[in-house]
């Protein structure tokens, strides 16, 4: 198992900002994550750091992100087993390349599958949760493989248990050709290409019933809204952009602000996606 001392979380997320990790644990293996977690009462799974920020201080919270052991990909019938690590543009070009559809959906979004599964990322009408056969997962009790119908997933919700670590998932995939896999990856690849440039955690706040947060934030008049080095989006109104200078504080208090005129012009309560990670 590799440790690593004294990370600044401006290189391990998305957003650029945050404090110093102490340290961060690497497993290799299922046998070696499950002995780090079995005595550990509080943890955080950090993957690609697409959808965390970390404090502007030292994290002493235990951080485990799984090394890249973790990152493969098996075909299987009627599919393909994947481990937790295996970045989504990797997943996405493999299935492209071998003709698999399902997973078109999720071409442009960043991070891991591990990531991807915990909050069941996806677009507004579909999420990866919807093409899982089964994952398989680390607890303090050992290894474990959990059907997706025992899972209580829903929008932004994997519905994985606490102090559980996704380690593995198998993937429903159907046969195509790849012309068709291209075409119809094609359009979620334009739209990323549309989003607003430079560091950030992609949407900040979940999308309300009824309406997209963004087009919320951009009626409340907040394109632009600025709070020190962190800035709405002029582009797109749920992205907060990272001028390179923002700490994590600027971020939050630009996050309180955005929820306040909201709640008050709207009576919506927005509710972040993003992960705010303290000590």
């Amino acid at each position: 198992m590799r440790m690593i001392s004294s990370v600044c979380a401006t290189d391990v997320t998305s957003m650029h900002c945050g404090g110093t990790i102490e340290c961060i644990y690497e497993p290799e293996n299922p046998g070696e994550l499950a002995e780090i977690i079995k005595d550990l009462d509080d943890f955080h799974i950090l993957g690609g750091g697409s959808n965390t920020l970390f404090e502007d201080t030292t994290i002493t919270r235990p951080i485990i992100r799984l090394s890249h052991e973790f990152n493969w990909i098996i075909p299987v019938p009627g599919g393909a087993r994947v481990g937790a690590a295996t970045p989504m543009k990797r997943l996405v070009s493999y299935c492209t390349k071998n003709a698999l559809s399902g997973i078109e959906f999720m071409a442009g979004i960043p991070g891991l599958l591990g990531g991807a599964i915990s909050m069941n990322a996806g677009t507004p009408d579909m999420g990866i949760m919807d093409i899982i056969d089964a994952i398989e997962v680390v607890d303090r009790s050992g290894v474990h493989t959990i059907a997706r119908n025992d899972l209580r997933y829903g929008y932004r919700t994997g519905g994985i248990a606490s102090k559980t670590v996704i380690i593995s998932a198998t993937l429903t995939l159907r046969k195509s050709t790849k012309d068709l896999v291209r075409l119809a990856v094609r359009p979620f690849l334009e739209k990323k290409r549309k989003q607003p440039k430079g560091f950030s955690s992609g949407s900040i706040f979940r999308n309300p019933e009824g309406m997209p947060a963004g087009l919320l934030i951009e009626r409340a008049g907040l394109k632009g809204l600025r709070v020190g080095g962190a800035k709405v989006s002029e582009v797109h109104a749920n992205f907060i952009i990272n001028d390179c200078h923002a700490t994590t504080s600027d971020i939050r208090k630009l996050i309180s602000l955005i929820k306040e005129r909201v709640k008050t012009l709207f009576g919506i309560e927005l509710s972040e996606e993003v992960r705010i990670i303290g000590q």
